[in-house]
């Protein structure tokens, strides 16, 4: 049963979370579709319990601290985060550049964790980043292993914006290139969503082989050689297979003996 004040609470601070900075009542009364006076009272309420908090000059209104408390506490319980932690510190140490989490929320990639190289510059990407996926290779792998129909229904959904001139921005390359993500199991963003930065992922999988998350590393393009994106897919794909057994999933036999061989002939 909908308990219609919560909903509206929810929609005001989710209009307030989509905003980029303070936000009137008469604008959020506008946005959520809801009188002044019934806006007012709400954010009142939401303001003594610190989801949201109102700019002394303005008078205007923006998200809380509570909520980042709140989302911290999510984070520390996700098996997941947990169960990557190791295999993004050890993708740093070995690769000296930044290794990423990411899951898929309401058409974006959410980064829910990452680690940084001991020394160096890095390509950052704090908990909490919200990307595109159309044009990241955490967002292409997240999107391009979604069942067929979420996909057909996802991408006239999102917003398909060129960041760069190596963006694709028409659904039909898109769809190809997600079909290359699919047959490798590896997504690559060559400067498509930042200029300068090339970046490359692989999906994790749960228990029952729906993909979990996508798993990736990111570098300035002049460090990041061609060779050593293939020295990274090795590594990604290991480190990927690892996190996806702690959840559950079982690698198909075929990847099992591949491995196997794989460490026969290095031994």
């Amino acid at each position: 049963m909908e308990i219609r004040s919560v909903t509206k609470a929810i929609r005001l601070m989710e209009a307030l979370a989509d905003a980029e900075g303070p936000v009137g009542v008469t604008e959020l009364a506008r946005q959520v579709d809801m009188d002044k006076s019934s806006v007012s009272r709400m954010l009142r309420t939401l303001e003594t319990a610190g989801y949201v908090s109102q700019d002394p000059v303005s008078k205007s209104y923006l998200l809380g601290l509570t909520l980042v408390h709140l989302g911290q506490k999510v984070l520390r319980r996700l098996n997941l985060r947990n169960a990557a932690r190791g295999s993004l510190e050890a993708l740093a140490m070995k690769s000296g550049e930044c290794a990423h989490i990411a899951v898929l929320v309401g058409g974006r990639a959410l980064y829910i964790d990452q680690a940084t190289p001991a020394r160096g510059v890095s390509i950052d990407a704090p908990v909490g980043t919200l990307a595109p996926l159309h044009c990241t290779a955490l967002g292409k792998c997240l999107l391009a292993f979604q069942p067929a129909l979420a996909i057909e229904a996802l991408l006239p959904s999102l917003n398909l914006e060129a960041f760069t001139r190596r963006t694709l921005t028409d659904i039909g390359s898109i769809t190809r290139d997600l079909e290359q993500v699919r047959e490798r199991q590896v997504s690559f963003d060559d400067e498509e969503f930042s200029v300068g930065v090339r970046c490359i992922a692989t999906p994790v999988f749960k228990h029952d082989g729906t993909v979990a998350a996508a798993i990736g590393l990111s570098g300035p393009s002049p460090r990041v050689t061609d060779e050593r994106l293939r020295e990274w897919e090795t590594m990604l794909r290991e480190e990927a297979m690892s996190v996806s057994m702690q959840l559950g999933w079982e690698p198909p036999a075929s990847m099992q003996r591949a491995k196997v061989d794989e460490t026969s002939l290095n031994n």
